[in-house]
């Protein structure tokens, strides 16, 4: 994962004008009428030119580190892969293999699994890497559905993997800080949430897929649903060797807005999330509870910082937990900047009519025709632009440069 510009509370960080300064408290912070402005330098001044960008990219990187994600360590430069087993799937169509992998750092070891499906043939392929409470057993709707993904992934040449996240960081607000990578990384040396300790763990796949020379590394996608969503858009985003970031279904802290919400649908604002799931994010987050309008950032900047990269989110239209509303116009907020990076149609977003809560077999089958779009330019049938709410007025006051 890319981290190198980490933050702690009170360290200096270059922001785009080469100046050093630490972020401010959220008092400190400028209320933004409408989305935030993600041209906004942290001196008030604006990006003016792409050439700027790159900068730019790093100072929100960082910013988003501070404020939501926290300080999060490089990958290993060493780990153990062992294979667990390696059997014939899907009428020897394909390899079920399954792995341990096994991380050390002062002494201290964490274990985890992930385990493939992928073609017979031994080569570099496509691969897409989900984190998941499960793996692939099992007869319950998950277990299924992401087996017959993984039938569909490998007919079309893709090898699909799942990790256990929870091996990592247990997804328990009272567990945090203790068990999984945490105890090698502790605070206060790294301050991260589960959220971004599962999409560091999505890169450590990464690199053990292409440590058994299986990923085709210019064609790798990372995806997740819900909490996992807001993994891969984490991932995506600290990791540029992922391809495709395509979260399902990630709502508050993911694709959906945590400011704006559908009149009359249920609103998952940061008070949910404080008393429910803190342990996924830095505490800072929770400064903005009643000061959204400070917030220097929402789900765009985290999706434009996708861009020149590919981006799809998949979504149900009556998953209002997930916000389809915020979802949408972060949407075509983001759009604005992978425009203004002649980035056009780099960003996909397709709706599932109905279905609720779930990455469903439409939602795979529509990130698989978006991978064959942008890995092998096979033209979709089916739109990755269509709008769920058309008529709706975009709060943006800001331009592109």
């Amino acid at each position: 994962m890319n981290t190198d510009i980490a933050v702690n509370d009170g360290r200096p960080l270059p922001n785009a004008a080469g100046a050093h300064t630490p972020f401010p408290p959220v008092d400190k912070l400028p209320v933004q009428d409408g989305m935030p402005d993600p041209f906004l330098r942290l001196d008030g001044t604006r990006v003016k030119s792409r050439e700027e960008w790159p900068v730019h990219r790093e100072y929100l990187k960082a910013m988003l580190a501070h404020y939501i994600y926290g300080t999060m360590p490089p990958r290993p430069k060493s780990r153990e892969v062992q294979q667990i087993h390696s059997v014939p799937a899907f009428d020897g169509a394909a390899v079920h293999e399954r792995y341990a992998v096994t991380l050390e750092r002062s002494g201290k070891t964490v274990r985890f699994h992930f385990e493939f499906f992928r073609p017979m043939e031994i080569r570099r392929m496509p691969v897409i890497i989900k984190n998941c409470r499960t793996l692939f057993e099992g007869d319950e709707d998950l277990a299924v559905r992401d087996r017959e993904a993984a039938r569909q992934a490998v007919g079309r040449g893709y090898l699909l993997c799942k990790f256990l996240r929870n091996e990592t960081a247990v997804d328990d607000r009272h567990d945090k800080c203790r068990s999984g990578v945490f105890s090698l990384y502790p605070e206060p040396e790294y301050d991260w949430g589960a959220i971004p300790v599962w999409a560091w763990t999505s890169s450590i796949v990464l690199d053990a897929l292409d440590q058994l020379e299986l990923a085709d590394m210019q064609r790798t996608v990372v995806t997740g649903h819900s909490r996992g969503g807001k993994t891969a858009l984490c991932a995506g985003i600290y990791d540029d060797r992922f391809t495709i970031t395509a979260p399902n279904s990630s709502g508050g802290g993911g694709t959906g807005s945590l400011r704006y919400f559908e009149k009359g649908q249920r609103e998952q604002r940061l008070d949910h999330h404080l008393k429910a799931i803190p342990h996924w994010w830095n505490g800072r987050l929770f400064q903005f509870l009643n000061n959204e309008d400070r917030m220097p950032f929402d789900a765009h900047t985290l999706k434009a910082l996708i861009a020149p990269r590919a981006l799809v989110n998949t979504h149900a239209k009556d998953d209002y937990w997930a916000n389809p509303y915020g979802t949408e116009l972060t949407y075509r907020a983001a759009d604005m900047v992978f425009g203004w990076l002649g980035s056009n149609g780099q960003q996909g977003l397709h709706w599932r009519e109905s279905g609720g809560h779930a990455q469903g077999d439409e939602d795979w089958l529509a990130l698989l025709d978006f991978a064959d779009w942008k890995f092998f330019g096979k033209e979709p049938e089916r739109s990755f632009s269509t709008l769920a709410y058309p008529a709706a007025e975009l709060p943006v006051a800001w331009r592109v440069p």
